[in-house]
C-alpha cells in the first residue's frame, strides 16, 4: 500500500486570512479561546479578535477586578484591546484600569446597575488617580448609570479625574449625579477635540456644565435630555452653548414635557447667532417663548410680531428643525391628527420666512405628523417654498441630506 504525502496535507494555518475570518465569524467566543489555544500560529491570529472587544460580568471571576489581573497577567494583550465594556462602575478597579496605558483603546462603555460596589475615600481615590494614564486613542466614553438610581454613584471631585482623557471626542453621561463637576476648574478638562457630547437625565447646575463645555473648540453635536424640567431656566444655557456658537451643527434640547418655558418672564432663546447650526430639536415654548394658559407651545395666537420673534430666533443656516410637543398625546386610533391653531400659525409663518431667516431650511419634523389630517394647506405651502413636513417617527434626516 502506497503511503500518503504528508506533504500534501493542507492545516488551518495555510488558508488565506478571508477564509478564517469567515470560519472564525461563525464560532463562539469560548471556541475561538479554545482554537487559540492549538497552535502559535492560530493563536497569534486569532487573540487580536478575540481581545478586540472585552466585556466584564460582574459577580463572577471575569468582572473589572478579574480584567485588571487578567491584563496584568498578560500585558500582550493590552495592545489588542479596541473596546471595553465593563458591567459595573467600580471605584478602585475602574481606575486600576485607567492606570494601564493601552495604546489601542477605542471605546470606553462603563455601566451601572444596583447597589455601590464600594465606596472610596477621597484620600484613597486622590492616590489612585495619581497612578491614571492618558489613553492616547481613546475617541467614545460612555458613562452609564441605572435610571432613577443616581445616588448608587455619587460622583465627587475626586471622579472627575476618572472623565478627563484628552484623546476623547464623542462622550456621552446618561443619568449621572454630575455636581461633583461644580468645585473643579472650567479648565481642569482637556477635550481640546471633543465634538459630540450627549447629557441625558443627568442632575447637574449652571457650574457643573461649565467644564464640560469650555475646553473644546471642535464641539460639533450636542444633546441635552430630560423627560422633565431641566435644572434650571432654558436663557441660562445660552452662555455655555455660546462658547460653540461658530462650531455646533447639531443640537438637541430634549426637554419634551417642560413647562419651565411658561414661567413669568421667559423671552425664549435666541439662536440667531449659531451660524453653523444645521439641525435643531426644540420644544417651540423654549425656543420662542411662554404659550396660553394649558398650551405648550410658542406663544398666543394673536402675536402681533410672529415673523419678526422668528428672525431673532432661528439659526441663518439651519436645514432641519425637529419640535417638541406639538402634537402629543397621539390622535386616538382611527382618528387623524388636528393642530391648534397657534401651531398652524407658527408653522405657517416658519414656512413663509424661510427665505428671509433660513433659506437652506428644508424639513419640519413634528411628533404624529403622518397621521395629520387638517389642515391640509400646510403640505401644499410647504411645497411651494421647496420644504418637507415630516413625522419623527418616521424619518430620520441628518444635517448633511
Amino acid at each position: 500500500m502506497a503511503k500518503s504525502d504528508s506533504s500534501n496535507r493542507r492545516t488551518l494555518t495555510d488558508f488565506p486570512h478571508e477564509i478564517l475570518d469567515a470560519i472564525t465569524g461563525e464560532i463562539r467566543i469560548h471556541d475561538m479561546a479554545r482554537l487559540a489555544a492549538t497552535n502559535k500560529t492560530i493563536k497569534a491570529y486569532i487573540e487580536p479578535q478575540l481581545y478586540c472587544k472585552m466585556y466584564t460580568n460582574i459577580g463572577t471571576p471575569q468582572d473589572t477586578a478579574g480584567l485588571v489581573g487578567f491584563l496584568k497577567r498578560r500585558p500582550e494583550v493590552v495592545p489588542m484591546i479596541k473596546a471595553l465594556v465593563l458591567d459595573e462602575y467600580h471605584p478602585r478597579y475602574t481606575r486600576q484600569l485607567l492606570g494601564i496605558e493601552m495604546p489601542n483603546l477605542w471605546s470606553l462603555l462603563v455601566q451601572h446597575e444596583g447597589q455601590p460596589v464600594e465606596v472610596l475615600s477621597e484620600e484613597e481615590k486622590r492616590a489612585l488617580n495619581c497612578k491614571l494614564v492618558d489613553q492616547p486613542k481613546l475617541k467614545n466614553y460612555v458613562f452609564w448609570v441605572e435610571c432613577n438610581n443616581e445616588a448608587s454613584c455619587k460622583l465627587s471631585k475626586e471622579d472627575a479625574a476618572l472623565f478627563n482623557q484628552p484623546a476623547v471626542d464623542r462622550l456621552r453621561l446618561s443619568n449621572v449625579d454630575l455636581l461633583a463637576f461644580e468645585n473643579v476648574e472650567e479648565t481642569y478638562l482637556t477635550y481640546k477635540g471633543l465634538a459630540t457630547l450627549v447629557i441625558e437625565g443627568s442632575i447637574y447646575s449652571h457650574d457643573a456644565l461649565k467644564p464640560l463645555f469650555f475646553p473644546s473648540d471642535a464641539l460639533r453635536e450636542v444633546t441635552i435630555h430630560h423627560w422633565t424640567d431641566p435644572p434650571f431656566m432654558p436663557d441660562r444655557y445660552l452662555p455655555i452653548l455660546s462658547s460653540a456658537a461658530h462650531t455646533l451643527k447639531i443640537l438637541r434640547l430634549e426637554w419634551r414635557y417642560t413647562r419651565l418655558n411658561h414661567v413669568a418672564g421667559y423671552d425664549g432663546l435666541d439662536l440667531s447667532a449659531f451660524t453653523a447650526l444645521r439641525l435643531l430639536r426644540i420644544q417651540p415654548g423654549v425656543l420662542f417663548g411662554p404659550g396660553g394658559e394649558g398650551v405648550t407651545t410658542y406663544t398666543t395666537p394673536s402675536h402681533p410680531n410672529l415673523p419678526d420673534l422668528i428672525r431673532s430666533r432661528i439659526p441663518p443656516g439651519l436645514k432641519v428643525l425637529l419640535l417638541e410637543s406639538i402634537t402629543i398625546p397621539p390622535p386616538a386610533p382611527g382618528l387623524g391628527q388636528v393642530l391648534f391653531p397657534m401651531d398652524i400659525e407658527l408653522i405657517s409663518c416658519l414656512i413663509e420666512q424661510k427665505a428671509q431667516v433660513a433659506p437652506r431650511l428644508k424639513f419640519i419634523f413634528m411628533y404624529y405628523l403622518e397621521e395629520m389630517t387638517e389642515p391640509e394647506e400646510l403640505y401644499e405651502l410647504a411645497d411651494k417654498h421647496d420644504m418637507r413636513l415630516c413625522g419623527l417617527y418616521k424619518y430620520e434626516i441628518s444635517p448633511s441630506s
